[in-house]
């Protein structure tokens, strides 16, 4: 925590949306005037970091990134944030609050460096050395921060300093290198070197987006005018799918940036982790990203005129700025769980906890979900009864279906979490799909008939959409049901992926009623039992080896009029409406990425190679920290999707921006710890669980980046409904 009367993270006020957006705006448009530190100055931007006791805004940091992201944003050259983290490392000190008050202003400036740099004479006291100074060529301190340890300033007008013009490969910046001779360095008190150093690591990240920003919407507008073979080129899904990649980095940066800059305002154990995740996934993707849209934009991208190069030299500069990013994994980061702070989610927390606790039949294996034997069968029926009857499920049901009237759709997400925690079976998908149909679309008579056998665990609910020639594209469904003189339906046709079918009792279809129209105005949803006489299945094992899934014939089917759901013809209505079923989408599977890293630590941690464990090796340690780091950003934008689901609110793709980054993450976590352990077997008894896991994850992972939605159309959807790309 800081010392003293400076840089307090206690008197931080919490941000409003409406001023977030006013201080964007304001600050976009000094940077596109190119206006002067005192322009800056006299609205504010300056004083962001520095208590408003000694004069200043208060410590804001993530103020402080939004101005950063802007400057980013318009490649600016003013040397803003110097300033900024200058005047809150000397307010805090008498001696220097002069100076603080006219780098706050802009009549001053000062370059930032790590405290790292020095060079001290321990005989004299004085520093010698290079320093690189960016934004200004001779500015009037320097002052050096981080390694926990207090601040230190030069003044460049007293002391034995001298610039020499360098040639930077940042072209957005003038700069020069500061050549230090027994220069006196006076230590600053009342400020905290190690959080002011995390400040500017984030502000040089929230710059590097708004780099990235710039960038993507340049080209994303060049692509859009340029025609090429009689079409927009940003209409080719290969290009919309690396605009999409783009949008997702973006959204994920962003979402990083807001986590990281909450945690600079409290004393938090994890600050330091998630700082170095975010500090490495900017550096890794950010200016390979830019440097991405400089192929995407052909050959006007590699000329000096057109400015993606300029953003691309920006963020590479902005990734080294002020410390190394090869940190390494020293321990877990665990994310804070969603609002846990309420006392209500606190004790309904630790009600799920109970009983989870207490009745949770076994461990569950990923990619192991249906039952293997008749045992299995009845404990799981008897755990999904035990769910519905301590309102752990279905507490979102009317209240005269057996829901609870004072349900908080919170609580959801803290089930979901809990059932993760303990590795405990999880609701069947299926099943929570036909309750929410049955519930939104079905009369009485079927409300009464099947809810109540759902809360009983007596009917097991499989989804009849799939067919081997449309997947993901259910507009395309070629199954149909014929309506027959006497009223009744015929089915014929074949559905594939049927998961859980061949132990469910009922099944929701959609089939093809009718070819009039457009594709998707044919279709009715139907209530199938999978008793039915003609219904054939055939077991299909996934590549984990597990029967999930099934394919399903249905010729020969016949049902009644009382068997079609939500009306002939609006299928598609029904079908569409399960994407509220998880209004949280992946919100409470995020934690499976942190039960994989902790799984991966464990068992490269129990492997020794020439008596020593791998997890020492800084190539497996650095791979780690990577993929930590992506864990990181996917935790941080899908926290972001809760929270606004919880609030209402709701942006284009973001659903599908957090399915991309979530089950992507999952893969590749699972795909390294299954090259470990291949590489490595057998592993160790100490962590043969955790390897059991890592390999059963490894195998199911396609399941998540396939089913629901292959990633390729989760870009595809980016690209329409976020983007609004030509088609």
């Amino acid at each position: 925590m800081p010392s003293g009367s400076g840089t307090n993270p206690r008197e931080m006020q919490a941000a409003d949306p409406a001023d977030i957006e006013l201080l964007r705006g304001t600050a976009r448009k000094i940077f596109a005037d190119d206006l002067s530190l005192e322009v800056l100055g006299d609205a504010g931007l300056l004083a962001l970091l520095t208590p408003e006791s000694l004069g200043g805004a208060g410590w804001r940091p993530l103020e402080a990134c939004v101005v950063a992201e802007e400057a980013g944003r318009t490649l600016s050259g003013v040397p803003w944030a110097s300033n900024l983290l200058a005047a809150a490392a000397l307010s805090g000190d008498l001696r220097w609050r002069d100076t603080a008050e006219s780098l706050m202003a802009g009549q001053a400036t000062a370059s930032v460096a790590n405290r790292d740099q020095l060079d001290v004479d321990d005989r004299t006291g004085g520093v010698s050395g290079k320093v690189a100074v960016s934004g200004s060529r001779e500015p009037d301190f320097l002052v050096f921060i981080g390694s926990g340890r207090e601040p230190v300033v030069v003044d460049c007008r007293a002391e034995r300093v001298t610039f020499d013009p360098s040639q930077s490969f940042d072209t957005t910046r003038v700069g020069s290198t500061a050549v230090l001779r027994e220069a006196v360095a006076h230590a600053v008190g009342g400020a905290d070197g190690s959080l002011l150093e995390d400040a500017a690591v984030l502000m040089a990240c929230a710059d590097s987006l708004g780099a990235l920003s710039f960038a993507a919407s340049l080209v994303q507008e060049h692509l859009v005018d340029r025609v090429a073979f009689e079409r927009p080129l940003a209409s080719f899904q290969v290009i919309q799918h690396r605009l999409a990649n783009l949008s997702i980095l973006e959204a994920a940066g962003d979402a990083l940036i807001g986590r990281a800059a909450g945690l600079l305002t409290v004393a938090a154990e994890s600050r330091g982790q998630l700082l170095s995740a975010t500090h490495s996934y900017f550096r890794r993707h950010v200016p390979a990203a830019i440097d991405d849209c400089i192929q995407l934009a052909g050959g006007i991208g590699f000329t000096w005129e057109f400015p993606l190069h300029h953003a691309m030299r920006r963020s590479l500069a902005n990734s080294y700025a002020m410390r190394s990013p090869r940190t390494p994994v020293t321990q877990v980061f665990v994310a804070p769980q969603f609002d846990d702070t309420r006392a209500e989610a606190d004790q309904f927390r630790a009600h799920a906890r109970r009983v989870i606790g207490e009745h949770a039949p076994f461990q569950m294996r990923e990619g192991h979900r249906a039952p293997t034997t008749p045992e299995e069968e009845f404990s799981l029926r008897t755990w999904y009864r035990v769910l519905y009857e301590n309102g752990l499920i279905g507490a979102s049901w009317p209240a005269d279906r057996g829901g609870d009237p004072d349900h908080n759709p919170l609580h959801e997400l803290v089930v979901k979490e809990e059932l993760i925690r303990a590795r405990a079976p999880r609701p069947i998908d299926q099943v929570q799909l036909a309750s929410h149909v049955i519930i939104s679309f079905g009369d009485d008579a079927q409300k009464t008939r099947y809810l109540p056998r759902i809360r009983k665990a007596e009917d097991i609910w499989c989804q009849l959409f799939s067919e081997p020639d449309c997947g993901s594209d259910l507009a395309g469904i070629k199954a149909r049901a014929e309506l027959r003189s006497d009223g009744r339906w015929a089915l014929s046709g074949q559905k594939t992926w049927t998961t859980d079918g061949h132990w469910a009792q009922m099944g929701l279809a959609l089939l093809r009623t009718s070819t009039e129209g457009r594709r998707h105005e044919g279709l009715t949803a139907f209530l199938v039992p999978m008793d039915s006489a003609g219904l054939e299945l055939r077991p299909k094992l996934t590549i984990g080896g597990a029967y999930e899934f099934n394919d399903v014939f249905l010729d020969g089917i016949v049902l009644e009029p009382e068997q079609v759901i939500g009306g002939v013809g609006n299928g598609w209505v029904v079908a569409m409406s399960g994407l509220e079923v998880e209004r949280f989408g992946v919100g409470g599977d995020v934690l499976l990425l942190e039960l994989l890293i902790a799984d991966l630590v464990r068992v490269a941690g129990s492997i020794d190679v020439d008596r020593s464990p791998i997890l020492d090796r800084l190539d497996v340690r650095q791979e780690i920290a990577t993929l930590e780091s992506e864990a990181s950003a996917a935790r941080a934008f899908v926290a972001d999707h809760v929270d606004r689901a919880l609030r209402n609110i709701e942006r284009p793709a973001d659903a599908s921006i957090a399915k991309a980054l979530y089950s992507e993450t999952y893969h590749a976590i699972a795909r390294y710890g299954a090259e470990l352990v291949a590489e490595h077997s057998p592993v160790p008894d100490t962590a043969a669980s955790e390897a059991q896991r890592l390999v059963d994850a490894w195998l199911w992972s396609r399941a998540l980046t396939i089913s629901g939605g292959t990633s390729e159309i989760m870009r595809n959807i980016i690209a329409k409904r976020r983007l609004r790309l030509p088609q």
